[in-house]
């Protein structure tokens, strides 16, 4: 059966509707426009854009699109928030949500207060005196009397008039609101207070307030009650005033937000109830006025503004100035302004809070006033100028505040910042350097380069105008340094040998070590040492007035300087102030590349010759790794653009350092092999990172809105590495050719502290390469390696430094986040460090790991160093130095070559020694076979060309090159066609006999820069010999005579003596020869093995434990079946792997002689290499007391006591019984 459904008469069914219909909620329903109908708009705006626009790029299309999406809704919201307008609503009724659950205020006669929203006044409920608060009914009910009612009727309509105020106003009959007169309540005669006047406290920037001292409202609780109540009506005509204008402000800004109006409203009636509550406490409680008022005076007191040191001081600075002295008196309150008589107070003497000032600018001395000196330098206008747009000159008065103040400053400024140059002029200016200052004593700045010295030291003398010659440089060899020398730029390692002379510095009184955040050993090492050394001339200076204190400044570019200010160990007295300086000058935007390629080299030549036809005029810097990149890159820009240099001019000659500086870290560019495909990724400051290009649009990264120079610019191409002669480095800092745009192709040498002029773009491959040393086998490696994100930002801050620059990088921001470490590891825990070791042992430092480094070595490398100096001599079994040891140490070199300087006296043979030490201690002083031609053969040819006659010429000219370069290093080895020691001794003699050494170098194949500094190491090394041991060499001579058979003989002892440890045998002449699966055919095949192992883990096949001859050896010409049993090398190295191939690289060593076995036992004697076995055959017993015998014994090489070594030839001995240790050997030979 069907459901019942009630029949619907269509009369009420239509009235219903109706009435529905005029409170229709669905009327102002907003509707949201269609798919189609936003996709139109967009279309449309989209045409109309482009049309303003011919050309529009893949990354202006996506901007153009983004910002038709904005628009699209701001329209939207602009419809929606009109629609909105159009709709009103009643808040009169609202109630704030903080009164919900609250019981309601009771007036004074009991009743509870009728709601101020109300529109009707309704009567109200009477509440007996006997009702509680628990009687009272919850917040939120009417307490309005309802009345019966019948149906409910639809109101009729009706204009409201103000609904949209706050209190909506009162209509009368005619519908228009009733306007309330308003009275005016009577005023109160009152008599005017009289204040008494109080001294003058002096210049104060804090208004006066004429509150009393807690802020607040006058005290009515003593007036009396007819007072209270015309003040009450004052109060609530001025309340209702204010509303009535709150109302007429809200009616002419709708717009005003209610919630705020709520709150407002809200805190008036908290502030209300607090008052009645105060007004009850008054009438109930007036004997403890006085008690409540003096706790209302602590606490005016204690709330007051905290106010500020500095202020205080300043006022009280001022006052001693006009000669004032401020006294407080009490307010003397004789007549009150309005209201009754208040009570009076004492005024209180105002104790201000001190703020403690920043760590830079406390004062660590007893006696804060010190004796003003000034130096004036008149500098040219745009000089002064160049100066003021430096950020760090803003914080000159920081700076030297901190420097003052505190005996060890550390300063923290971004690349870009001035630093450098700016730092040494404010402490000239200030006097230090200056005879007749308190601080009489030199600058000294440190550099880890000498390139940076001495453009520094020049750019600073620029500056300082009439006392440009008080600026100097000493780096290796060079010195400028004079009796006027106020500020002195040297390396680093310059300030280490000067410590081994004169501990205490006297001649300085402020070091300045720059460029700390790299880490390198010497710039760690003479951290500590001059943190030591500034607590000694402190105690000096209190204990002799003569000698002043030294201070010390560590400037860095990055903010890894917790290794500085938080090491206890360094800074005794505790943590340096760390003063910040600002950015750098200028913004740099960052270009990624999108895809990080392996073959960079090619990547940098594609992207700069773009950016040379596309860029706006500006000079290039680009970073490669090594001397061989730059060359390559050089050759193609210039064949590519047109060069300024004439064709005729040769390129500079690469011309390698010191491998061992001992005097200065330098940034050394080692190694000629072709490392440019590394890297096989697919894949901070005021730097602005931009999009990333694509293979598409990769102009999008040149497009900056200027005009391009054009290809037919000349191109101005320099390089820049640290091989360079002096001469030809600073060619970078001049000026190019008119109408030219300077190219410089730079390793990581121009990474930081120099500023060339004009660098507008930087293009960084991301890599360099370093010198990694093996502390297990003692390998090095020259790898190409990933650079930090430290030293990629300093990079970029090269093309800030004088105008606003771009960095384009020639990795992806994937390789930059993933495989950029944060911070470059400290040089100490990746190089040997036995020089070190042994310096601090003869300084009486006996255990090195508490020296106070910023980052302390491995024990491993201390292990390692300690072993060393033992086997050399240098160390006790205990680890006390020797004899031989503090001699070692006073020669400013290895201890491997300080131990040959050591026993070099012998045979006459002392200036050869000398000579042949500074010729190993330089380096690599012949051009290799692959460098002797500046164009290698098919290089300019195409495949398809035809063979021309002046191609042959070329090849001939090529092929007699090469013969040349085979003579001359037969020449080299006259003397000894198996030791490579004496082939570099003949090219160093045969060099003091050049007229002309230039030209030598360059027809015999020599690098002039490098024999340039063996013989001014020689020089040195003579004079230091003298001083030593006088009478074993007379003064220097460039020129030495041949050496004799005999001499020739013991310098290859002396050489032996000197690497004692690194020796190695032929594989196949091994006590245990390995399996060998083929016969060697070169020389550089033959496998040799090394006392100590050459490979970390187990070593299965021969090649992973055997090592080769370095093809650049003279030993490399022999045949297999010549090469010598044992080989002392002086170091070995391995080439970095193949991309293309998984075979890993064979290790090499550089050979330096060829001991004999008896050689090496009697050399080895007395050092831990050696051990002795039983005696072999009959022995002789010889008569007397002790009791002694004559043997023959086998003495054997081991790397380690007790472990199996290699048996040497016997040798006949006379041994001794000694009670504790049996029988030792007394000498040699029957």
């Amino acid at each position: 059966m069907p459901k019942f459904v009630p029949r619907q008469r269509k009369q009420k069914h239509r009235q219903k509707e109706a009435a529905d219909a005029a409170v229709d909620s669905n009327a102002a329903e907003v509707l949201p426009i269609s798919k189609e109908q936003k996709e139109a708009k967009r279309q449309k705006l989209r045409e109309e854009l482009r049309a303003q626009h011919t050309k529009i790029s893949a990354k202006k299309q996506k901007r153009l699109d983004k910002y038709i999406e904005n628009k699209l809704k701001k329209e939207e919201n602009v419809e929606l928030l009109k629609k909105l307008e159009k709709t009103t609503l009643d808040t009169s009724n609202f109630e704030s949500s903080r009164e919900i659950g609250k019981r309601k205020r009771l007036d004074e006669n009991g009743t509870i207060e009728a709601s101020r929203y109300t529109h009707d006044s309704a009567p109200h409920v009477e509440l007996s005196g006997d009702e509680t608060d628990d009687s009272l009914p919850p917040s939120g009910t009417s307490f309005a009397i309802p009345k019966e009612q019948g149906p409910i009727e639809k109101p009729a309509e009706q204009v409201v008039v103000g609904s949209g105020l706050k209190r909506p106003l009162e209509l009368g009959a005619d519908g228009f609101p009733v306007l309330k007169k308003r009275k005016r309540a009577p005023k109160l005669k009152t008599k005017a207070t009289k204040i008494q006047d109080l001294p003058w406290e002096g210049f104060d920037s804090d208004e006066d307030e004429n509150e009393s001292d807690d802020g607040s409202a006058p005290d009515y609780r003593k007036l009396k009650d007819e007072e209270v109540e015309a003040l009450d009506r004052m109060n609530e005509d001025d309340d209702e005033s204010s509303e009535d204008a709150s109302e007429d402000d809200q009616s002419e800004d709708e717009d005003k937000d209610e919630e705020e109006e709520e709150e407002e409203e809200e805190e008036e009636e908290e502030e209300e109830e607090e008052e009645e509550e105060e007004e009850s406490d008054d009438d109930d409680d007036d004997e403890g006025d006085e008690d409540e008022e003096e706790e209302e005076e602590d606490d005016s007191t204690s709330n007051q503004p905290r106010q500020s040191a500095f202020k205080a001081w300043a006022r009280q600075q001022i006052n001693e100035t006009v000669g004032f002295k401020p006294t407080t008196g009490p307010v003397v309150s004789e007549e009150q302004p309005f209201g009754p008589k208040l009570k009076e107070k004492p005024v209180r003497n105002t104790v201000y809070e001190e703020e403690p000032l920043p760590a830079e600018l406390q004062v660590t001395k007893g006696n804060p006033f010190r004796k003003a000196f000034h130096v004036q330098v008149d500098r040219s206008e745009d000089i002064q100028n160049a100066r003021l747009g430096l950020p760090v000159v803003g914080e000159e008065q920081k700076i030297m505040e901190a420097i003052y103040n505190n005996s060890s400053v550390v300063i923290w400024g971004a690349t870009g910042s001035g630093k450098t140059t700016q730092l040494p002029q404010f402490l000239f200016e200030a006097g230090f350097g200056n005879p007749d200052s308190p601080n009489p004593g030199m600058i000294a700045v440190t550099q880890p380069r000498r390139v940076a010295a001495v453009s520094m030291a020049k750019r600073v003398g620029d500056e300082l105008g009439q006392f440009s010659d008080q600026v100097s440089y000493q780096i290796r060899f060079e010195s400028t340094v004079s009796k006027k020398t106020a500020i002195k730029f040297m390396t680093d390692g310059i300030l280490i040998r000067e410590i081994a002379e004169d501990f205490s510095l006297s001649k300085y009184s402020i070091i300045v070590i720059d460029e700390a955040h790299e880490r390198s050993v010497n710039t760690d090492i003479l951290i500590g040492m001059v943190s030591r050394i500034v607590d000694l001339r402190k105690a000096m200076s209190e204990e002799d007035p003569a000698v002043k204190p030294l201070k010390l400044v560590v400037m860095s570019a990055t903010l890894r300087i917790s290794d500085f200010t938080q090491n206890p160990n360094l800074f005794r007295q505790g943590p340096p102030p760390l003063v910040q300086a600002e950015g750098r000058q200028y913004p740099v935007t960052v270009h990624f590349s999108r895809r990080t390629r392996q073959d960079y080299v090619e990547e940098a030549y594609r992207k700069v010759s773009r950016g040379h036809r596309k860029l706006p005029p500006g000079g290039m810097l680009v970073f490669l790794t090594g001397q061989n990149e730059i060359r390559q890159l050089s050759k193609r820009l210039k064949q590519a653009f047109k060069p300024t240099q004439r064709g005729g001019e040769t390129e500079v000659k690469v011309q390698i350092s010191a491998n061992d500086a001992p005097l200065e870290a330098e940034d050394l560019d080692i190694g000629d092999a072709d490392l440019s495909k590394v890297g096989n990724e697919d894949d901070d400051s005021d730097l602005e990172i931009t999009g990333l290009d694509n293979d598409d649009d990769d102009d999008d990264g040149f497009d900056l809105g200027e005009e391009a120079m054009g290809s037919s610019t000349r191109v101005h191409v320099l390089p820049l590495y640290s091989q360079l002669p002096t001469k030809e480095q600073l060619r970078v800092f001049e000026p190019p050719p008119e109408g030219s745009r300077l190219i410089i192709l730079a390793t990581n040498v121009a990474e930081t502290s120099l500023t060339i002029p004009g660098i507008r773009y930087v293009f960084d491959c991301g890599r360099a390469k370093e010198k990694q040393y093996d502390l297990d086998t003692g390998v090095q490696k020259f790898q190409v390696n990933w650079i930090s994100k430290a030293s990629a930002n300093q990079r970029a801050g090269r093309a800030g430094r004088t105008g606003p620059g771009h960095c384009y990088r020639l990795y992806s921001s994937a390789v930059y986040e993933n495989e950029f470490a944060q911070y470059t590891e400290p040089e100490i825990l990746r190089t040997p460090i036995e020089g070190v070791v042994l310096q601090m042992k003869s300084m009486g430092l006996h255990n090195v790991i508490n020296f106070p480094f910023p980052t302390p070595p491995s024990r491993q490398g201390l292990a390692k160093a300690e072993k060393l100096l033992k086997n050399l001599g240098a160390l006790t079994s205990d680890g006390k130095v020797t004899q031989i040891g503090n001699r070692l140490s006073t020669y400013p070199l290895s201890p491997r070559f300080g131990k040959m300087l050591h026993i070099g006296h012998q045979h006459g043979c002392m200036p050869y020694v000398i000579a042949l030490v500074s010729a190993l201690a330089v380096g690599d002083l012949f051009v290799p076979e692959n460098q002797i031609d500046p164009n290698p053969k098919g290089d300019d040819r195409e495949k398809d060309a035809v063979y021309t006659n002046s191609d042959r010429l070329e090849d001939t000219v090529r092929e007699q090159r090469h013969k040349d370069y085979a003579r001359a290093h037969r020449l080299w080895s006259q003397h000894d066609d198996t030791s490579d020691a004496l082939k570099f001794l003949s090219a160093i003699c045969a060099y003091g006999y050049a007229s002309d050494g230039e030209s030598f170098c360059e027809k015999m194949f020599l690098r002039g820069k490098g024999f340039k500094e063996a013989t001014q190491l020689r020089s040195q090394l003579t004079d230091i010999v003298r001083a030593n041991n006088p009478g074993v060499v007379g003064a220097y001579q460039p020129r030495l005579s041949q050496p004799s058979e005999k001499q020739i003989k013991a310098l290859k002892q002396i050489v032996t003596a000197g690497f004692i440890d690194n020796v190695a045998i032929r594989a196949d002449l091994s006590p245990v020869p390995p399996e060998m699966h083929r016969t060697p055919k070169r020389a550089i095949d033959v496998p040799y093995l090394t006392l100590f192992k050459s490979r970390e883990g187990p070593a299965t096949e021969l090649d992973e434990k055997a090592v080769y001859v370095h093809p650049s050896s003279i030993l490399a010409s022999l045949s297999p079946k010549e090469m010598p049993q044992y080989i002392v090398y002086s170091h070995l190295q391995q080439a970095s792997p193949s991309l293309v191939s998984t075979e890993v690289p064979k290790v090499r060593m550089f050979p330096l002689v060829c001991p004999s076995g008896l050689q090496l036992s009697a050399i080895a004697h007395g050092t831990p290499l050696i051990e002795y076995g039983k005696p072999i055959g009959k022995t002789e017993p010889i008569d007397g007391i002790p009791p002694r015998r004559a043997c023959w014994v086998i003495p054997s090489l081991v790397s380690e006591a007790g472990r199996g070594g290699w048996p040497l030839p016997a040798k006949k001995v006379v041994q001794k019984k000694d009670p504790k240790e049996g029988w030792i050997i007394e000498k040699f030979g029957a």
